[in-house]
């Protein structure tokens, strides 16, 4: 009889530790249920990216829970596509901080059950430029013909971002600085530098910017960014920069 007792006493401690086991597996069954994740992504652009000629913007994305913090991503966007993605918990609601070298940095706090389609959240953010005065910008996307001043519509979208940061910055002026490879005749880097500007200007100008906003300036090959000798070197050299003049 003792060893029946024993054996009683085994089989009633073994059952409530498994039922007490199975209690805590649902808790955190439930817990996972309540907690849903899903993918955020999507891309970050210059402000006037709305336009079809986007520009992708490199930058740090922050996103902290609210309204405690408990949860923190950090995410960096894609160097040439500006495409970032991370997986993010509907329990929560996020602050949203980007920040990006030459830009101002961006807040948002956002309400992602409000976003979710098909499980997934697309999120795009803008950002707008950080300018001061007598900053120079170089037009790195601008592209013109081997010797000549006709502007090739690759640089539309380099061109557009300009007209853009003027529009948001209505009391800025500038100054377009054209610059040829040192090499060849001087005279004639003279003039196609000219040229250049003046053609950069005329575009500004069919985009509704006022002349008087625009100045323009020539320096031939004087002012190269480096002296090699090879092709890549030679397409360096040939560029349009512009200065701010005044922003307010």
């Amino acid at each position: 009889m003792p060893n029946s007792y024993n054996y009683l006493f085994l089989f009633c401690t073994l059952s409530c530790f498994f039922l007490f086991d199975l209690s805590l597996k649902g808790a955190e069954l439930n817990t996972s249920v309540d907690e849903e994740i899903v993918k955020m992504y999507g891309y970050v652009y210059d402000t006037i990216s709305e336009s079809p000629e986007v520009l992708n913007v490199k930058a740090n994305i922050v996103l902290e829970s609210m309204p405690h913090g408990s949860e923190i991503g950090i995410i960096t966007s894609n160097d040439s596509s500006g495409y970032y993605e991370y997986y993010v918990n509907l329990a929560h609601n996020y602050k949203i901080t980007i920040q990006s070298e030459l830009y101002s940095t961006y807040y948002e706090d956002i309400d992602l059950k409000n976003l979710t389609s098909d499980g997934k959240i697309k999120k795009d953010f803008y950002l707008r430029p950080q300018v001061k005065e007598n900053q120079v910008i170089r037009l790195n996307k601008l592209i013109f013909e081997q010797g000549k001043s006709g502007i090739t519509p690759e640089s539309y979208g380099e061109l557009n971002r300009l007209v853009g940061l003027m529009n948001n910055n209505s009391s800025m002026r500038i100054q377009l600085e054209g610059h040829t490879d040192y090499r060849g005749d001087k005279k004639l880097n003279m003039e196609l530098s000219e040229q250049r500007v003046e053609a950069v200007k005329a575009y500004l100008l069919g985009k509704g910017v006022a002349p008087k906003r625009v100045k323009t300036k020539a320096f031939g090959g004087v002012n190269p960014l480096t002296r090699e000798s090879s092709l890549e070197a030679s397409q360096i050299n040939r560029r349009v920069e512009v200065r701010i003049l005044k922003l307010k």
